[in-house]
């Protein structure tokens, strides 16, 4: 069955939803610099896990926001960005239009730390305002500890966790003839910097540098939908509960 919204006509949506559909991922991202990875890293990998897990979870997948809040980022050549004070009302509409649509769980698969705080505000708002259950799922934080114990280490911006992922889905979007270890930069508490002085960007002295293991890739990147999707799973049960 097709779950792609956009695959789909509006007589089939009007058929699925709310009788035998109720769920809706919607992916976000943006566009900006991710060392020798493909701008739309952030795009990509959220847009996977929302493909893969949709029949998982008998959900439907809408079109992914492929433009996000870059900041740091935002001076590196190819990287896009919408003004915060834009984002959210922009979301939000998004989130009111599936709404109307008849979804009763939206789940917002986000690929980009710069987008958080925009899509909680946005989230919260429109469940306040339209009795829908929405989640914001950081993709890479909700697996950070599956990271941690897959490679043995923390994973970072366009680092290890980030460019495995982008290898699995599509090899060619990894380029490793450019990269240079000098592209990465370990972030620190207390600095807010524009530009960031790197294109990889570290967490954990030591750790977080792309590997480019194409074995280890095509391993790590089912163990990322799977714990996401595992997660929703949960938290559709959950919410059975408080509509029940």
């Amino acid at each position: 069955m097709e779950r792609e919204i956009q695959k789909l006509s509006w007589t089939k949506v009007k058929n699925l939803v709310p009788n035998k559909i109720d769920t809706v991922l919607f992916p976000v991202g943006t566009v900006e610099a991710h060392g020798p990875n493909a701008l739309g890293t952030d795009n990509l990998i959220p847009e996977k896990i929302a493909i893969d897990q949709a029949e998982r979870i008998n959900g439907l997948v809408a079109p992914t926001l492929n433009y996000g809040i870059t900041k740091s980022l935002y001076m590196y050549p190819g990287s896009l960005t919408v003004r915060p004070k834009n984002y959210a009302p922009f979301v939000s509409d998004i989130l009111i239009s599936l709404a109307k649509d008849k979804f009763k769980n939206i789940i917002i698969l986000n690929g980009h730390g710069g987008n958080n705080s925009a899509l909680k505000e946005a989230a919260y708002d429109v469940h306040f305002e339209h009795n829908v259950n929405i989640a914001v799922v950081h993709w890479w934080m909700l697996c950070g500890e599956m990271t941690r114990e897959f490679f043995g280490q923390a994973g970072g911006h366009a680092g290890l966790d980030e460019t495995a992922a982008v290898q699995a889905i599509d090899p060619a979007l990894v380029d490793k003839d450019e990269y240079d270890p000098k592209m990465a930069f370990l972030m620190k508490p207390g600095a807010d910097i524009y530009p960031s002085p790197g294109s990889i960007l570290l967490y954990t002295d030591g750790e977080g540098y792309p590997n480019f293991d194409r074995d280890q890739a095509d391993k790590y990147m089912p163990k990322v939908c799977q714990t996401v999707g595992d997660y929703i799973l949960a938290l559709l049960e959950q919410w059975k509960m408080i509509d029940a």
